[in-house]
C-alpha cells in the first residue's frame, strides 16, 4: 500500500485514490470544523491555479494535502468552466512534475509503467553530450510529444533504437506532466453540474469571484484598446482563451489565431506575450514564426487567416453563431462586429 506522504505528493495515482476511499470521507463530513484545513487547502489549490497557474506542494500536513485534492476537484467541477478545467489541470500537473524530478529513476519508471502503461526502460548512455537515462516505446512517446512545438521533440530529431526513443530524466518528467494534465481534465470535466454541500458553497462562491476578477487578465480582456475582443468570431475566441489557459493548440488553430491577430493589427510583442502561457515556450522560435506569418521574414508574405470552410475542414470551427452563417471569413466577421460596435458608441454619444 502506498504511504500517506507518497499519496499526498501524487493524489491522482490509483493507490492514492484507493487510500482516500479507505478513509471514508463523505461530502457531509466536510461540514465538520475538523476538516477546515482540508477545505482551506482545497480552496488554495484552486486559487493558485487561477492566479499563478501552478499549485505548490505543501507536504507539512500530508493528510490535508491528500484530501484537499478531491475536494479541489469538486470545487472546479462545480464552477463548470472549460477555461478553469484546463488551467487547474495544468497547475496540478506542473506541481507534480516538480516533485517527479526529485524521484529516483526506478520510482519514476514505476509510476510511468503502472499508472500510464508506458513501455519505459532504464538505461545510462552519454550521446552527443546528453546523458540519457530512459528509453520509451515510440508509440507512447508520440502520444504526448506530438503536441509539443519545439523542434527537439520532433521524432526525426530524437535518438531512437529498435523502436525506443532515448530520453533524459527531465524529458520523462515533462512527458508525464502531459499525461497527468490529461487525466485531471478528465476527472474535473466529467460532470457539468454538481451540487456542493451548503457548508462549502461559500468557498465556491469565493473562487468564482477570484476567477471573475482575473478573467480579463487571463483570457486577454486587457487587449490593446484598438483590438476589439468582442469582435472575435467564436473559433478565434475559443483558440484565444484556450491558449491563455495553457491549452496546446493544433497547428491550424495556432496559425488561424496568429494570422487573425496580426490582421487586426495587434502588435507583434503582444502576440508573443500570449504564447508565454504555454509550457516549453521558446521566445526566439515563437517570435520567428509570428514574424514569418506577419510577412517580416522569409518570403515577406503577410498571411491572412484560413477561410471558414477551411477551418471547418480542420475541425477548428467552434460553436458558430448566427453571424457565422452569413460570413465566409473570420476577418469579415470581425469587421462587421467592429462596425456594429462603432455604431452603438455613436448612438450612445448622440443620446
Amino acid at each position: 500500500m502506498i504511504s500517506e506522504r507518497e499519496a499526498a505528493k501524487y493524489p491522482f495515482l490509483d493507490d492514492a485514490v484507493a487510500l482516500v476511499d479507505t478513509l471514508g470521507l463523505t461530502l457531509e463530513d466536510l461540514a465538520d470544523p475538523g476538516y477546515a484545513r482540508v477545505l482551506d487547502r482545497a480552496e488554495n489549490r484552486v486559487s493558485q491555479a487561477i492566479l499563478s497557474g501552478e499549485a505548490t506542494a505543501e507536504l507539512g500536513d500530508t493528510l490535508s494535502e491528500l484530501l484537499s485534492f478531491p475536494v479541489a476537484n469538486m470545487f472546479v467541477t462545480a464552477l463548470g468552466e472549460d477555461f478553469l478545467f484546463r488551467r487547474y489541470a495544468l497547475s496540478e500537473a506542473v506541481r507534480a512534475q516538480g516533485l517527479l524530478r526529485g524521484e529516483s529513476d526506478v520510482r519514476l519508471a514505476k509510476i510511468a509503467r503502472l499508472e500510464f502503461d508506458w513501455d519505459l526502460k532504464l538505461m545510462e548512455e552519454l550521446m552527443d553530450g546528453i546523458y540519457y537515462k530512459f528509453e520509451l516505446r515510440f508509440k507512447d512517446y508520440l502520444m504526448d510529444a506530438a503536441a509539443f512545438r519545439e523542434p527537439k521533440w520532433k521524432l526525426v530529431n530524437r535518438m531512437m533504437r529498435n523502436g525506443y526513443v532515448s530520453l533524459t530524466k527531465p524529458e520523462v518528467c515533462r512527458l508525464l506532466q502531459e499525461e497527468i494534465q490529461r487525466q485531471i481534465i478528465g476527472q474535473v470535466s466529467k460532470r457539468r453540474r454538481l451540487d456542493v454541500p451548503e457548508a462549502t458553497q461559500g468557498r465556491v462562491d469565493n473562487l468564482r469571484k477570484i476567477l471573475d476578477e482575473n478573467r480579463s487578465r487571463l483570457t486577454g480582456g486587457e487587449l490593446p484598446s484598438d483590438v476589439l475582443m468582442e469582435g472575435f468570431p467564436p473559433c478565434i475566441r475559443h483558440a484565444f482563451e484556450g491558449l491563455t489557459a495553457g491549452k496546446r493548440l493544433s497547428h491550424m488553430e495556432r496559425f488561424a489565431l496568429t494570422s487573425f491577430l496580426i490582421n487586426v493589427e495587434m502588435e507583434i510583442e503582444d502576440i508573443v506575450s500570449l504564447f508565454m502561457s504555454v509550457t516549453d515556450f521558446d521566445e526566439g522560435f515563437t517570435r520567428y514564426q509570428i514574424e514569418h506569418i506577419a510577412g517580416l521574414r522569409g518570403g515577406r508574405t503577410k498571411y491572412t487567416p484560413p477561410t471558414c470552410s477551411t477551418l471547418r475542414t480542420h475541425s477548428v470551427c467552434y460553436n458558430p453563431d448566427r453571424l457565422c452563417e452569413h460570413v465566409k471569413h473570420p476577418l469579415n466577421y470581425y469587421r462587421i462586429k467592429v462596425r456594429d460596435h462603432q455604431r452603438e458608441q455613436e448612438a450612445e454619444q448622440a443620446e
